[in-house]
């Protein structure tokens, strides 16, 4: 009986034992996410650092002498062009104004005296009662009185305009931002006063700058593979925590010289902007159109792992994660441009595989390119 037992364990002792190494000849394929290398009709973009601008901005500056009476707006609300925004004491204007007004009645008294005085002379003059000098005389004091009537008209509208001036207006609409004075300030024309800043927010301008280097690396790579400029003028926003703007932008124009300051060409666009939520002065991304290609190829940037050998990236070859030695051009975006070392169709790897080795055994995630698309720095046509 003890023997029937003793053998009945040896055998499950070694059944396990062939088991177990059954087991660890057959290595398990490891999950990985892969991205497909593609070569289709791809617009590359960008990635550059820009800076929002109000199309329009005014200052409000004093344009008459006085005291500031009343502040007529509220702080950091829209406002339309010609609406009321400060009042000055228009006390002295009104005067002035009244002075005007009779400076030119009198004027217009003395001229139709003159008027009369010449038309009497007229008729002396044909009856030879007076000399053609006396005539000459009345009718130049009768042309100097017209003279005198048309400087009181000016000085009128010029009185009129200074006390328009006294209710200060909104030059554009926009939205305000604070006063920068208070009621009781003395303000100056002379001076111009500053009194407030109103900047156009529904559209902006986004300015941002291409570096002369990267644009000769670019003409480099592109001399020789089929892309060309860009034909697209769209550009797309985003702001700094990554998170992309509603709105495309167009590309408005690039500068046909070099900063002397930055050394750098500046480049702008107009984006819509309904919500006001680019303000100016912010700093944003803007992923912008550089060249259209056919054959260039890109690759996500967490797929590369540089080295002192040089750049490589991890490949599916028959089942299995191999390394592939690659020569990498300028980065786009968040991607790399690869110039060789791979081809069309070729699967490379983007998911985290630090710790497997050349030759294990992999398997492909289901739909493992759909992440890499969303994170591609280049749009497919």
């Amino acid at each position: 009986m003890k023997k029937i037992v003793l053998i009945s364990t040896l055998l499950i002792s070694a059944s396990a034992t062939t088991g177990f190494a059954a087991q660890q000849g057959e290595q398990q394929a490891a999950p990985v996410q892969v991205a497909e290398v593609t070569a289709e009709t791809t617009t590359i973009t960008q990635n550059l650092p820009g800076r929002v601008v109000a199309v329009r901005t005014s200052e409000v500056r004093a344009r008459v002498d006085g005291i500031l009476e009343k502040r007529l707006f509220t702080e950091g609300v829209d406002v339309k062009q010609g609406q009321p925004l400060f009042q000055i004491d228009d006390r002295v204007m009104k005067a002035n104004l009244n002075a005007a007004k009779a400076d030119l009645s009198n004027a217009r008294a003395q001229q139709k005296l003159n008027k009369q005085t010449l038309k009497r002379y007229e008729s002396l003059l044909q009856q030879g009662a007076v000399s053609q000098q006396e005539y000459d005389t009345y009718l130049a004091q009768s042309q100097q009185a017209d003279a005198r009537v048309e400087q009181a008209k000016a000085e009128v509208e010029k009185a009129q305009i200074s006390l328009d001036y006294a209710t200060v207006e909104a030059p554009i609409s926009g939205r305000i931002g604070r006063a920068l004075v208070t009621e009781g300030t003395l303000v100056s024309a002379a001076n111009a006063t500053h009194l407030a800043t109103i900047e156009q927010l529904d559209e902006v301008y986004v300015d941002f700058t291409r570096s002369p280097t990267e644009i000769n690396k670019m003409r480099e790579l592109f001399s020789s593979s089929d892309a060309t400029d860009s034909e697209s003028q769209q550009i797309e926003i985003m702001f700094n925590d990554g998170t992309p703007y509603e709105h495309p932008g167009h590309l408005e124009f690039s500068s046909l010289s070099v900063d002397r300051d930055t050394g750098s060409i500046l480049l702008r666009a107009t984006v819509k902007n309904p919500d006001n939520k680019l303000l100016p002065g912010m700093f944003v991304r803007v992923k912008a159109p550089v060249a259209d290609s056919q054959t260039l190829l890109q690759v996500p940037q967490k797929a590369v792992q540089v080295t002192a050998q040089g750049a490589m990236v991890k490949v599916v070859k028959d089942g299995k994660l191999a390394m592939q030695p690659v020569e990498l051009g300028p980065m786009m975006g968040t991607s790399w441009v690869i110039k060789s070392g791979l081809a069309e169709g070729d699967k490379v790897i983007v998911s985290n595989t630090q710790f497997l080795q050349p030759g294990t055994p992999v398997q492909i995630l289901p739909n493992s390119n759909k992440p890499q698309e969303a994170e591609a720095s280049h749009t497919q046509k």
